[in-house]
């Protein structure tokens, strides 16, 4: 049994817990579930996508995962990268980007500058086919195809928005 803590639209506990999957718990339209997603991208602007496995839809998809009770964010983000991928990044330096709403869910936005080899990853099967590395055309190809998971799809654009904004911000100092 899994048990996900419950957010507001700021995105503060609740102090309110549901079962995940339980079907029979309702939120309210300010109740959200949080979820942790991380976007890698390596040197050449590729970012590393993942096919989830048949189980989990066979969608393009970044790394990522539900916020167990009593997880935060980064520790969830943690989890899911050693989980998903084998590697990791407990030691390592992530940019945050906070949340953002999307349907019912509040997804807290990683983004990790970083070059890994493809051939030390190791996926877990029951969620993920394979990796490989694509660029941004070629995931903005998957989202208006409806290739890829659409609030990865989503939050891909945003981080792309925000990336700009800060480099725009960067620039003028």
């Amino acid at each position: 049994m899994e048990l996900l803590d419950i957010y507001d639209d700021k995105g503060n506990k609740t102090g309110r817990t549901v079962i995940r999957g339980d079907k029979t718990e309702k939120l309210s339209p300010h109740e959200h579930i949080a979820v942790a997603v991380i976007f890698i991208e390596n040197d050449q602007g590729e970012y590393l996508i993942q096919k989830t496995s048949k189980e989990k839809g066979g969608e393009y998809s970044s790394t990522g995962g539900h916020i167990d009770h009593n997880e935060t964010p980064l520790s969830t983000i943690q989890r899911e990268v050693k989980e998903e991928l084998g590697i990791n990044i407990e030691n390592e330096v992530l940019e945050e980007y906070g949340f953002i709403s999307y349907n019912m869910p509040l997804f807290y936005l990683f983004y990790w500058k970083k070059n890994i080899d493809i051939e030390e990853i190791k996926v877990q099967k029951e969620e993920v086919d394979y990796v490989t590395y694509l660029s941004k055309q070629e995931i903005e190809d998957l989202i208006k195809n409806g290739e890829m998971l659409p609030s990865h799809g989503f939050l891909f654009q945003k981080l792309q928005s925000k990336k700009t904004k800060n480099y725009q911000r960067i620039k003028r100092q």
